[in-house]
């Protein structure tokens, strides 16, 4: 009998005969196999080892996949599998739209199955701020309300809020535990700063004032890198982020950060003059450096957006997560890198223009330094469950697949193995198999019809969003 396995295993010996599903598992530690690797044993027993309790979290999901497939009689098996990388990671916008506690659970849920190990949180931007900081009651009190949705399709006035208290931000860190994944907050600087300056005035340049966006794009209101008042406040917010959120990363974000503000500004323009920095990119390389000096009196490691290389003066000891160009980027880069090629791995675009194959083909290892891969889902137009999980499933499973195994089957096998095994993953929104790859012919179709509905201008909406439901229809 034919296993089919999500990840595909490293190695798979069928043997002949079988093994009833009720058979007592014994378990081993073996120190041999690498971490978060396991060998699983059925052959008139059931033996799983590993060295870790991750790696026999994942020999149990690869047993339950086996036992869902086959039912009361196991075929005899022999498996040995072991990641390719060491970070495997998903990201959810909370900011753009909230997300409940419960659907990041079940996003959690879904994902260990996958064997991603880690959930990297987007918690602050320029459309919210979603975490409760007691330091600064002013963060959830002003940054967690914005007056209005702008999002394309979406157009209204009404008040929209959320955050995330430190109790449910503990209890999701802990959910995730249990199911051996690290989380990752993400407090996006300097840019992406909207909800954090119209909550604390005293951070922008030149007491410029803030509003919180109603609307996606990328804006120049920007944290002053100048004043050193700037930066008590961020290591006061710091330090409780830091409290809540145990794992090893923090995430400085560092990304779409226009530089007009800090050109303009008196205290920015003084402080490279003192450090001898020649322009703003460098300017923004030397604020996370320090911040990053700082987390790691804290024992925290940090990670940034590619865009904090631009100055060249970004310390080797940061991960950069590349989005855009990864491969030019990465050529020079001796810092070590997550991949999250914008147009592989982002899920918030439609089909038309990211298509499953494109997902499944793409090999993340551009070089040496890559470390592993993240999959983001931001949520400008994504504002409820049912959306988000149409737009990452089944694309986080080919993310998965490929993140922890080079050695793959080809695409059209995952394709039909995906289709079979869905009913296990349990996921009630992924998309329908006939949507995962457009037809060459609807793609630019589908991309134009996804980019006119949500233009910001009306009648190109109007125009577009009619056409999408004739569509559906």
């Amino acid at each position: 009998m034919k296993i089919s396995l999500i990840p595909a295993p490293e190695k798979i010996v069928c043997k002949s005969g079988f093994t009833g599903n009720e058979t007592e598992i014994k378990i081993r530690y073996d120190n041999a196999i690498p971490p978060e690797g396991f060998v699983m044993d059925i052959n008139g027993e059931i033996t799983l080892k590993a060295s870790s309790d991750a790696g026999l979290f994942y020999a149990r999901g690869a047993l339950e996949q086996i036992k869902f497939q086959c039912g009361k009689n196991l075929p005899n098996v022999h498996i040995e599998d072991s990641p390719r990388f060491s970070h495997r990671s998903f990201m959810l916008d909370s900011c753009r739209h909230f997300i409940s506690v419960s659907d990041i659970k079940r996003m959690i849920t879904y994902c260990a199955k996958l064997r991603f190990n880690v959930f990297h949180w987007h918690l602050t931007d320029d459309q919210g701020w979603r975490m409760e900081m007691d330091c600064r009651r002013e963060l959830i009190n002003t940054g967690s309300v914005r007056k209005g949705n702008h999002f394309g399709a979406e157009q209204n006035d009404k008040i929209h809020s959320g955050y995330y208290t430190k109790e449910q931000m503990r209890e999701i860190i802990a959910f995730a535990h249990e199911k051996h994944m690290q989380v990752i907050p993400e407090f996006d600087m300097p840019g992406h700063a909207s909800a954090l300056l119209k909550s604390i005035p005293e951070l922008a340049c030149c007491g410029k004032k803030v509003e919180i966006k109603t609307k996606p794009g990328i804006f120049k209101d920007i944290i002053c890198a100048g004043n050193e008042k700037t930066y008590e406040t961020l290591f006061l917010i710091l330090d409780e982020i830091c409290e809540i959120f145990t794992d090893e990363y923090i995430h400085l974000g560092g990304d779409e950060a226009p530089k007009p503000q800090w050109q303009n500004c008196p205290d920015c323009q003084k402080r490279m003059a003192d450090e001898g920095l020649k322009n703003e990119n460098e300017l923004q390389g030397w604020f996370i450096n320090r911040i990053a000096d700082y987390l790691a009196g804290k024992g925290k490691k940090v990670i940034t957006w590619n865009e904090s290389l631009k100055g060249g003066n970004l310390a080797e000891n940061i991960t950069v997560q590349m989005w855009m160009d990864p491969k030019r980027l990465s050529k020079n880069c001796p810092n070590r890198i997550i991949n999250s090629d914008f147009f592989h791995y982002y899920a918030d675009y439609p089909y038309a223009m990211t298509p499953l194959k494109k997902v499944y083909c793409y090999d993340p290892q551009i070089n040496e330094n890559v470390i592993g891969v993240d999959t983001p889902i931001w949520t400008e137009y994504i504002e409820n469950r049912k959306q988000m999980e149409y737009m990452c499933f089944p694309r986080f499973i080919a993310t998965a697949q490929t993140a922890w195994s080079k050695s793959k089957p080809p695409y059209a096998v995952f394709k039909k193995e995906v289709s079979e095994l869905m009913p296990y993953f349990g996921i009630k929104y992924a998309a329908a198999s006939d949507e995962w790859d457009p037809k060459a012919y609807k793609r630019l179709p589908g991309i134009i019809r996804h980019f006119g509905s949500v233009s910001p201008y009306e009648k190109a909406r109007k125009i577009f969003t009619k056409k999408n439901r004739q569509e559906t229809n």
